[in-house]
């Protein structure tokens, strides 16, 4: 029996998750889990990390199911719950004393908050900087110009057939690497267009963050353009007083500025108790 076959038989089969890389691990104590945005990998959070490698802490960067050096299966419909039980599966093989800080990124927020809402054990508190929020958005014609925007240009890139050559590359490729920095290959294209499909466009954090009783700080860039940014009390609801959201001037990427304002609110969460 080949080894596609047995993997195809233990993982689509008999269910079991698969575990997720970890091209950044370092460090003892509470654990700080990072996860990426579609088309990255774990090596994104390195600023991040050398800001917060002072501090008594185990700093893990995973690289997301299908990305970096992940398995990249090809019959998973990389939808969020395929993402999160790989992120779940992962965390409970680090065998850290108490839950985690989890800190996401783009498409890596929706894991989170899944993860949070299927294993509200595994997570003391949610760091989200740009989360792509496009369900339970209040009706208002700004928002949904704008998701017509995000849906147009997001169908065009499920039929998109990339060159995977910067030189050559097309005006949407161009577009995709300067604004969000996506990078993809032949071996992950697929778990790209699947996620974004899957995870991004039929997401579920909206009902999810109504279930989540975890501290979260929701932080949007005011340069983001694949991010809708609205108030608070609209976007989660007037009673999510565990919600904390922040701006700062920034675009859908992890700068050396947006790292040190992450530092500060991950730093902040490690010494923060957990809600009861």
């Amino acid at each position: 029996m080949s080894w596609q076959i047995l993997d195809r038989f233990w993982h689509q089969t008999l269910r079991r998750p698969y575990y997720l890389a970890r091209p950044l691990d370092q460090g003892d104590g509470p654990a700080v889990v990072f996860l990426h945005g579609i088309g990255r990998t774990g090596e994104t959070w390195q600023l991040v990390v050398e800001g917060l490698s002072h501090l008594p802490c185990r700093l893990v960067a995973l690289d997301l199911l299908g990305f970096g050096a992940s398995p990249k299966p090809g019959w998973p419909a990389y939808d969020i719950d395929d993402h999160a039980r790989a992120v779940i599966a992962s965390l409970e093989k680090l065998k850290s004393a108490g839950p985690s800080v989890l800190v996401g990124h783009s498409m890596g927020c929706l894991v989170s908050v899944r993860v949070a809402r299927l294993r509200p054990d595994l997570v003391k508190h949610l760091v989200l900087y740009e989360m792509p929020l496009y369900e339970g958005l209040p009706e208002k014609r700004r928002y949904r110009l704008r998701l017509n925007l995000y849906s147009r240009f997001y169908k065009h890139i499920l039929r998109y057939q990339p060159t995977f050559d910067t030189e050559t590359a097309r005006l949407t490729e161009k577009i995709a690497r300067k604004v969000a920095g996506f990078e993809v290959t032949p071996e992950t294209w697929q778990p790209f267009v699947k996620s974004l499909e899957h995870t991004i466009m039929r997401q579920t954090a909206a009902d999810d963050i109504k279930h989540l009783s975890a501290p979260m700080d929701v932080i949007y860039g005011t340069l983001d353009m694949f991010v809708i940014r609205g108030k608070p009390q609209q976007m989660f609801g007037s009673d999510a007083a565990n919600v904390t959201a922040h701006t700062i001037r920034e675009r859908h990427i992890i700068s050396e500025k947006a790292s040190r304002f992450l530092v500060e609110r991950i730093t902040a969460a490690l010494v923060t108790p957990p809600l009861n």
